[in-house]
Order: C-alpha cells, then sequence, then structure tokens
C-alpha cells in the first residue's frame, strides 16, 4: 500500500529560495576564482615578454664596442619586435673602463591595473668590450 502523501513532505519555499541563494554564492564564487586565475596567468604572460625583451636588449648591448654610442652614458630607447616603439635602458659610468646598463620595461598589469615594469641591471667592462 501506498502512503498518503502528508502536507508537511518535501521543500518549502523558503527553503527552497536558501538553497537557491548558498548554490548562486558557491557558484559566483567559483566564476570569480576563475577570473581571478586567468588574469594572473595574462599579468605572467605579459611579465615573461617584459623580462625577455629586457634581457634580449642586455645581451644586444653586450655584443657592441665599449666605445659605441649605444654604450655612451645617458638615456637611450632600443627597439625590437615585442616592443617597437623602443625599450628604454641608461648607462651610467661606474668609473673609465666600467658601465652600468639598467633595462626598464613596463608591461600590463591585470591584477593591481595599470602598468608594472620590470628592470634589469648589468655591469660592462672595457676589458670585456673590445
Amino acid at each position: 500500500m501506498r502512503k498518503p502523501i502528508n502536507a508537511e513532505d518535501g521543500f518549502t519555499l523558503a527553503e527552497t529560495v536558501l538553497s537557491a541563494m548558498i548554490f548562486g554564492f558557491a557558484i559566483g564564487a567559483c566564476i570569480l576564482s576563475f577570473s581571478m586565475a586567468m588574469r594572473a596567468v595574462n599579468t605572467a604572460g605579459n611579465q615573461m615578454i617584459a623580462l625577455h625583451s629586457a634581457r634580449d636588449v642586455l645581451e644586444t648591448l653586450h655584443t657592441n664596442k665599449f666605445s659605441s654610442t649605444a654604450l655612451s652614458v645617458g638615456t637611450h630607447s632600443f627597439t625590437n619586435p615585442c616592443f617597437p616603439s623602443g625599450v628604454p635602458y641608461t648607462v651610467a659610468t661606474v668609473d673609465a673602463s666600467n658601465r652600468t646598463v639598467a633595462v626598464s620595461v613596463s608591461y600590463i598589469n591585470h591584477i593591481h591595473g595599470g602598468y608594472s615594469t620590470n628592470t634589469l641591471v648589468t655591469s660592462l667592462s672595457s676589458t670585456l668590450h673590445q
């Protein structure tokens, strides 16, 4: 025999609405965490492009003669395929035979918004760059 359906069986409207709200918050949290992860991945990609571009500039500058205009004291710009508008770098004199080169590359930071900068610094010696 079947048991008769009682009016107290099942979920009330309040329970159903509450469970839908909890489910909605859980889905929203999942979407938010996925969105933050994608921002982090995009920022890391931009940061790696900036870092490799800075290394490319430093490696190219290492091939120049110590007396070349590219290694003269001051601020210069170097173009490469990733940054056709130019990558700024600064050459400073330590003494007559040594120079410090600092390359700064900006990239879009999706996590904090705006731009961030990677800076690489190296020393060049006249004994290594004849």
